[in-house]
């Protein structure tokens, strides 16, 4: 403890030693600079790293067991195409684990196995050996990893087509609270089947936007038709199917406010007030007032006149002004015109305003618009309220049941378990899947229907299949490779689809079919797969299984590698940096030896051992490697709290974006700190400052104490 204080005092600094603390300030700020980038860089990069894994895993599972070529070509595999018992088809992995027949084969019934048919595989009892079962055998027998289980996964290509139904936007002035516009997407894709015990797979789950909910209600009335033509006439379904469809609907969401859509609404005229004075645009033809368009704040009126007159139409700015029932248009240079009860009072997209559902109105309702709901709004500070019809209108903010989160579970609201995701069916719609967020950038919103189309082949013909979908939701793929086309769907939509394909799929693919096994502690994928490996050789089955972690995925195990790499580089070359900021050490120690001589030699006239000398300068080298990495640490934890704010700042100095989190799979950056780089700038800044105070400290002790009380006497 007394060389500690004394190796503190050593270091306060002073003018009479001014050389000494700005040699030690700047290799505390050097320190503190390296420590700073450390902290940061590999919290951001692990970050990164987790988030990456987290998706993956969730997507997939941290160990996924799948078929080798050895078993697409076994006798166990093959004989079902033989076979009456398994309707002449090759089964899936899932379809093996349930069936009762290891060998389906009946030689009374089915023909004659082929000469060059693989030989069959049998076990000690002479039976064939029934590869998945004894598979999901083995994984039943391990005991020591907490929380596995297994369930098979299924992956077929397919094609998908969406239609894009909306409401029409404002055009010419025109009426246009009635029609529709159609488009369409149409893909090449993956499906796979969601896993209703995968609870993990919440983590990759994006959040329900207002204009999903809003897709969602606006296409409640629509009926599927049966033509894809996009010009196709609108079927309604039947008030009956309707009122259970908004009620199920309504289960979820509770509607609070509303909004204008973007084709305007038409004002009714029971919640006009007794009196008001509104700036507004009038739309000509003819020299007369065909429609008055109404802005919600007269700031916006030269907007809106801009936007009107861009389309072609004679535009007039002026006053709308009523009183004692009279509704009078003022324009300049003109005398007061009454305007006609036909006349429109359009208000343009704008703000929001309190609503509440009037329920009662369900009960006289064919389509969507013509729902009832309590307004509460303000136009030009003239507030306005009253009981009006749900054309014109969109929903604005909505408050959403916690099961209705990520998907909005418009029928399976009351089968859902808490350990099981149910994904969503329309019994009039179709079947409810989710899709990748990139659909989301080319306009796709959650309720958009279409079909998943395949082929299938007959005894006399091809015909093209369609299966009648929508969009329950939407997912972050992360890293996977074909992330942007790999839509999840129900496990029986995904085997009716690639049975279709029959052996032409595997032949395609290896990952087409397989297990997904899942477990608590990620850390114990590789002691999992090291264990089955074992159990697999023991029952003569390893040949016909291929075990990988997730980090030995064929699309992820480059990526972690490559981060890996640049972790070691940019470890080795901080390395340096510090040894570097260490060497101003060692020269601040040798100046504090030659100016503290005097100090030494009466220390050691005193009784101070070689060692307390030693460990006097070795301590005032440590705390500078201390004091620098606790400050590089704080300004890092600082960093990482505000990162989104400090690349925002460091783009704008640059010109350009630092770092887009789109470009890494993720949202937002969102790091924790790196007990890891802690852990590093700790140990490399103390011992690298320990061996620095080293040579200083030999000079100290070699320093003779005769010598230097004669010296300084002289």
């Amino acid at each position: 403890m007394f060389e500690f204080s004394v190796a503190c005092k050593y270091l306060r600094p002073r003018r009479r030693q001014l050389s000494v603390s700005v040699i030690s300030l700047v290799a505390i700020s050097v320190i503190a600079v390296v420590a700073w980038l450390v902290v940061v860089f590999f919290s951001v990069s692990e970050g990164l790293e987790q988030s990456w894994i987290r998706k993956l895993t969730a997507l997939t599972a941290p160990l996924r067991i799948t078929p080798t070529e050895g078993y697409y070509q076994s006798y166990y595999y093959q004989i079902d195409a033989l076979s009456d018992a398994s309707n002449y088809t090759l089964q899936s992995i899932e379809q093996k684990r349930l069936s009762s027949l290891t060998d389906p084969y009946n030689i009374e019934i089915d023909q004659e196995i082929p000469d060059n048919w693989p030989s069959a595989d049998l076990n000690a009892q002479g039976k064939l050996k029934d590869l998945v079962k004894l598979a999901y055998q083995a994984l039943t027998e391990v005991n020591d990893i907490a929380g596995l289980q297994a369930h098979d996964f299924e992956l077929t290509p397919t094609h998908i087509r969406l239609n894009m139904i909306r409401p029409a936007t404002l055009l010419h002035g025109a009426d246009m609270h009635n029609t529709r516009t159609t488009s369409s997407v149409s893909y090449p894709a993956y499906l796979g089947n969601f896993d209703p015990h995968n609870t993990q797979i919440k983590q990759t789950l994006l959040p329900v936007e207002i204009n999903d909910i809003n897709n969602f209600f606006n296409l409640l009335d629509l009926a599927p038709s049966a033509s894809s033509n996009e010009k196709t006439t609108h079927l309604f379904f039947n008030q009956t199917i309707l009122q259970d469809r908004i009620k199920d609907f309504l289960q979820n969401i509770s509607i609070t406010h509303l909004k204008v859509s973007p084709a305007g609404w038409n004002i009714p005229k029971n919640i006009l007030p007794d009196s008001f004075n509104w700036k507004v645009c009038f739309i000509m033809k003819d020299n007369r007032i065909i429609r008055v368009m109404i802005p919600e704040n007269e700031s916006e009126l030269n907007s809106l006149f801009n936007t009107l007159e861009t389309q072609g139409l004679k535009i007039v700015r002026g006053f709308l002004h009523k009183k004692e029932n009279a509704i009078s248009a003022l324009l300049a240079n003109q005398p007061p015109q009454t305007l006609t009860a036909n006349t429109p009072l359009t208000l343009t997209e704008g703000g929001r305003f309190a609503a509440k559902f009037e329920m009662h109105s369900l009960n006289k309702i064919h389509q969507i618009n013509e729902l009832i709901f309590q307004l509460s709004l303000n136009i030009q500070n003239t507030p306005l309220s009253g009981k009006v019809r749900f054309q014109g209108l969109q929903i604005a903010d909505a408050d959403i049941e916690p099961s209705a989160q990520d998907l909005l579970w418009l029928s399976n609201t009351n089968n859902v378990n808490n350990d099981t995701l149910i994904l969503p069916q329309d019994k009039q719609i179709g079947e409810g899947i989710i899709l990748p967020k990139s659909f989301r950038t080319v306009g796709v919103m959650m309720g958009d229907r279409g079909t998943l189309n395949y082929i299938e082949s007959t005894a006399s013909t091809i015909q093209e299949q369609f299966i009648p979908i929508y969009v329950a939701g939407f997912y972050d793929p992360g890293i996977i490779p074909i992330g942007s086309k790999f839509l999840l769907g129900s496990p029986t939509l995904t085997s009716l689809i690639r049975s279709s394909y029959g052996s032409s799929i595997n032949e395609q693919a290896g990952l087409t079919n397989g297990i997904n096994v899942r477990f608590r502690d990620l850390e114990q994928a590789h002691k999992l797969k090291h264990i089955l490996q074992k159990k697999f050789e023991e029952k003569g089955i390893a040949r016909y299984w291929k075990i990988e972690t997730f980090r030995d995925y064929e699309f992820a195990h480059e990526i972690m590698q490559e981060l890996q790499n640049q972790k070691t580089i940019f470890m080795l070359i901080a390395l340096i940096i510090i040894l570097v900021a260490c060497s101003n050490i060692v020269s601040m120690l040798i100046i504090l030896v030659n100016d503290k001589k005097k100090e030494i030699g009466i220390l050691r006239a005193m009784g101070a051992s070689s060692y307390s000398i030693a460990l006097i300068f070795g301590s005032a080298g440590a705390c500078i490697g201390i004091v620098g990495s606790f400050l590089g640490i704080t300004l890092a934890i600082f960093t990482l709290h505000h990162l989104d704010s400090f690349l925002a700042l460091i783009s704008i100095i640059s010109g350009q974006t630092l770092i887009n989190p789109a470009l890494y799979y993720t949202k937002t950056l969102a790091p924790t700190l790196s007990p890891s780089a802690l852990a590093f700038v700790f140990i490399a800044t103390l011992a690298i400052s320990l061996l620095a105070g080293i040579v200083p400290a030999i000079k100290a002790c070699s320093l003779r104490p005769s010598n230097i009380l004669k010296t300084g006497s002289d």
